[in-house]
C-alpha cells in the first residue's frame, strides 16, 4: 500500500513539474514575440552606424527606405597678392589663367537607383567668383541652380550607356559612371582647360574589363547666338579615357580629347533639351552679303567693326594620370590649339601624397607658350586633413611673365559631407 506522505509528494513534484512546464511555456512564447522586436532594433542600430561611417569617411549620405544619395561639396580658395595696388587685377587674371581661381563654390548631388541598377542623379550649385572664366567680374553671384542632369543605363556587368541632357563635361567621364565618384574626383583634379568647359549635352559609352575600363563620349555645345558673338563658339568634342588597374592599389590611366569649332549657323539652334530636325538637314549656302559703303575714317577705325571673332581652332588635350594607394598622384598633361604650331599651347604636371589622416603634400607646374613668349607658373602646398571629410591647403604661387614675377599665397578649403 502506497502511505498517504508518499501521495502527497508525488502530488507535490506533479505540481511543481506543470509550473516549471508552464513557465517554459511563458518563456518560449515571449521569446517568440519578442525575437522579431529585436531583430528590427538590430537592423536600424546597424543602418545608423552605416550612415555615422558614410559621413565620417565622406561617401555621401545612403537612406535605405529612399534609395537615394546624397553628396555635398563645399569650395573655398582665397589669395593673397604679394604686389602693389596698380598690378592688383593684372596680377588676379594671370593667376587665375593658373589655374588658382577664388571665390565660393558649393555642389550638392542628388543620386538614386531606378529600374534596377541605372542611376539618375542630379547636380545644384552655387557659387560666388570661382569657376568663373577669365575677365568675368568676381561679384557675380550665382543662386542655387541645376547644373547638370544625367542618366546611366547599366546593360551588363561589362557595358554601360551615359546620358547628360544638361550640364555636360568631359570631367563627368574621367571617374566612373558615378556622378557622387565624379564629384571628389574634380576637386582634386589639375587637367586641361578644355576638360572642364560645359556643353549642352552628351552622351557615352564605358566598356568595364576584369582590370581595365574604355570609355568614349561625344559633346555637343551650341552657343544661341550668331557665329562669332560674344566670343563663344560653337564647339564639338569626342573624348575617350582608357583606365588600367595593373594591383589593388595601383591606377593608370590615359584621356584625350579633339573638339572643333565649326562656324555653321545650325549650331545656333541647340539649346536645352532640344534639337531642331532642320540640324541635321544639309543647308544650303547663302550668297555673302555685301557691305554697305563706310566712311573713310569708319573704314580705318577697328572699334566701328567690333569685336574680331575668334577664329575657329580645333583644339586637342591628352592627360595621363597614375594613382597609387590611393594618396600618392602623378599627372601631366597638355593642350594645343590649331594645327600649325602657332597657336597657344598650355602643359602642366602635378605630384602629390595626401594621405587620408597624415600631413599630405603636393607640387604643380605648369605653362602657357604662344609664340615666343612662355607663361611658367610653379606652386608647392602642404595638405592638412580635418577630418570628416575637410581638407585644408596653404600654398605658394609663383607666376613668371616675362619680367615680371607674381608670387601669391593661396588657401583652399574644401569639405565632402
Amino acid at each position: 500500500m502506497i502511505h498517504k506522505d508518499d501521495r502527497a509528494s508525488c502530488s507535490l513534484t506533479h505540481s511543481h513539474l506543470h509550473w516549471l512546464w508552464l513557465q517554459g511555456e511563458i518563456m518560449k512564447r515571449l521569446q517568440r514575440e519578442t525575437f522579431p522586436d529585436v531583430m528590427r532594433l538590430m537592423d536600424k542600430h546597424e543602418q545608423i552606424d552605416r550612415i555615422l561611417s558614410m559621413y565620417r569617411s565622406g561617401k555621401g549620405f545612403h537612406f535605405p527606405e529612399l534609395p537615394v544619395r546624397v553628396k555635398v561639396a563645399l569650395d573655398a580658395v582665397g589669395a593673397l597678392l604679394l604686389v602693389d595696388d596698380d598690378e592688383f587685377d593684372h596680377a588676379r587674371e594671370i593667376l587665375g589663367e593658373a589655374g588658382n581661381r577664388t571665390g565660393l563654390n558649393s555642389r550638392f548631388v542628388l543620386e538614386s537607383k531606378t529600374r534596377g541598377s541605372d542611376t539618375i542623379a542630379a547636380e545644384f550649385s552655387t557659387r560666388l567668383g570661382i569657376g568663373a572664366s577669365v575677365g568675368e567680374e568676381d561679384t557675380e553671384r550665382r543662386p542655387l541652380e541645376l547644373t547638370r542632369l544625367q542618366y546611366c543605363a547599366h546593360v551588363n556587368h561589362w557595358l554601360s550607356m551615359i546620358l547628360v541632357p544638361f550640364g555636360a563635361q568631359c570631367n563627368g567621364f574621367l571617374h566612373g559612371t558615378s556622378l557622387i565618384q565624379n564629384l571628389r574626383g574634380q576637386g582634386s583634379l589639375d587637367g586641361p582647360p578644355s576638360f572642364s568647359e560645359q556643353h549642352n549635352c552628351a552622351a557615352g559609352l564605358s566598356m568595364k574589363g576584369s582590370n581595365f575600363t574604355v570609355s568614349l563620349a561625344e559633346l555637343v555645345f551650341g552657343s544661341g547666338a550668331q557665329d562669332g558673338d560674344h566670343g563663344v563658339d560653337n564647339r564639338m568634342t569626342t573624348f575617350g579615357q582608357v583606365r588600367y588597374e595593373p594591383a589593388q592599389d595601383v591606377k593608370l590611366s590615359l584621356s584625350g580629347l579633339w573638339q572643333i569649332r565649326p562656324l555653321l549657323s545650325r549650331f545656333n539652334n541647340l539649346g536645352t533639351l532640344a534639337i531642331p530636325f532642320g540640324s541635321l538637314k544639309p543647308q544650303r549656302g547663302t550668297p555673302p552679303e555685301i557691305p554697305a559703303p563706310m566712311a573713310p575714317m569708319a573704314r580705318n577705325d577697328p572699334a566701328a567693326h567690333g569685336p574680331h571673332p575668334r577664329p575657329a581652332q580645333p583644339i586637342t588635350a591628352a592627360m595621363v594620370e597614375c594613382e597609387l594607394f590611393e594618396a600618392m598622384r602623378a599627372q601631366g598633361w597638355v593642350e594645343m590649339e590649331g594645327w600649325s604650331g602657332r597657336g597657344p599651347v598650355r602643359w602642366g604636371c602635378c605630384l602629390s601624397d595626401t594621405p587620408e589622416h597624415e600631413l599630405g603634400w603636393g607640387v604643380r607646374m605648369g605653362g602657357t607658350a604662344e609664340g615666343d613668349t612662355h607663361r611658367p607658373h610653379l606652386e608647392g602646398f602642404l595638405s592638412f586633413n580635418l577630418g570628416r571629410g575637410g581638407k585644408l591647403q596653404p600654398g605658394l604661387v609663383y607666376v613668371m611673365e616675362g619680367e615680371k614675377r607674381t608670387p601669391a599665397l593661396v588657401l583652399r578649403s574644401t569639405w565632402f559631407m
